[in-house]
């Protein structure tokens, strides 16, 4: 089953929180999701008339659907995403760090 964007979340809001200085670049989160999942089949489908496979593309609507900036966990930077305080008060309330 392929990926969701809102499965990314998580990951992406703790690569963030491991990074020197709370931020990630598009191009590492693409690297850090394939670390992280098993992608299949469907996830790695290319995408007509795009230079992207199905799951690069979802990291990419986390951008351009401004996920984080809605739900107010991260600020996007240049090319990427910073994690906001909310965002670490929310990765501790919901138990994915202590």
């Amino acid at each position: 089953m392929a990926i969701s964007e809102n499965e990314l979340i998580v990951p992406a809001l703790l690569a963030m929180l491991n990074s020197p200085d709370f931020s990630i670049q598009t191009s590492d989160l693409i690297r850090e999701i394939e670390r992280r999942f098993q992608l299949d089949e469907q996830d790695l489908t290319p995408l007509q008339n795009r230079n992207d496979e199905k799951y690069t593309q979802i990291v990419k609507n986390l951008k351009s659907h401004k996920t984080f900036v809605k739900l107010h966990l991260a600020e996007e930077i240049d090319g990427g995403f910073r994690l906001l305080p909310a965002g670490a008060a929310w990765l501790e309330a919901n138990g994915f760090i202590e």
